[in-house]
């Protein structure tokens, strides 16, 4: 018997599974602490979309690397402060102010180049 095969066998049996990227759908929920994630689906979909167990979108003051692990209504810091990987969820930015793309703003954000905090939000 090799011993990678042995392994698996032992962490199986031990419960080391965590469900993270398994898939799941309304009669296949995740595991406890996990959500399934949908992708948006078209108008007129699927009756049971498909998904994926991951992690829930984290509140405001909660730690982030980017925006697309925030609730909705939030970004994250990363976006504003120069040479950072970590930042926090915080709400999403007001007309005028700068952004890096349009989930950093309220409304849009304009002129973003995608690379650098070089956009503004729409008014």
């Amino acid at each position: 018997m090799s011993k990678g095969w042995m392994w698996a066998v032992v962490l199986g049996v031990l419960g080391c599974h965590s469900g993270l990227g398994e898939p799941c759908d309304a009669r296949t929920p995740c595991p406890e602490g996990l959500v399934c994630g949908v992708p948006p689906l078209p108008k007129g979909g699927l009756e049971d979309p498909k998904g994926v167990c991951d992690d829930p979108l984290k509140a405001e003051g909660e730690p982030c690397s980017q925006a697309a692990e925030c609730e909705a209504r939030l970004t994250c810091s990363t976006h504003f402060e120069a040479n950072t990987r970590y930042g926090q969820c915080v709400p999403r930015r007001g007309s005028g102010e700068a952004c890096f793309q349009d989930r950093d703003c309220l409304t849009k954000c304009e002129g973003a180049s995608g690379t650098a905090l070089d956009g503004s939000c729409a008014g």
